[in-house]
């Protein structure tokens, strides 16, 4: 029963070799449909990486955090504040502009923490 299997592995074996020749066979060095075929995937696999790096780079910048000081000129850049009049466009400057919290009325004063 062990020599039959043996015998049926071994068969088998010879069987995906020359499986394996026989396509080996079917592509030539200089057939020219494989080497169609080569090309064209890498010149997609290349498109493919040139358009991943452009969504890379339009994540990137499209998710950078502003600086809060920044967006008084984000508002004066929108149509509503070019189309404003002045009394407008100054309340609108004034509305985009960052609120700093109060630091407990310590003011522009430098605290030393060696005295």
């Amino acid at each position: 029963m062990l020599a039959t299997s043996a015998v049926g592995l071994a068969h088998s074996e010879v069987m995906v070799n020359r499986q394996v020749t026989q396509l080996a066979a079917d592509v030539s060095v200089g057939d020219t449909s494989a080497s169609a075929t080569v090309v064209v995937i890498a010149i997609v696999l290349m498109l493919l990486s040139i358009a991943l790096a452009g969504l890379a780079i339009w994540l990137w910048r499209a998710t950078a955090v502003d600086d809060p000081s920044l967006s008084v000129l984000e508002e004066m850049s929108s149509r509503r504040y070019r189309e404003a009049d002045a009394e407008q466009k100054a309340s609108l400057r004034t509305g985009a502009t960052p609120v700093i919290p109060d630091d407990g009325g310590n003011g522009d004063e430098v605290i030393s923490s060696h005295e």
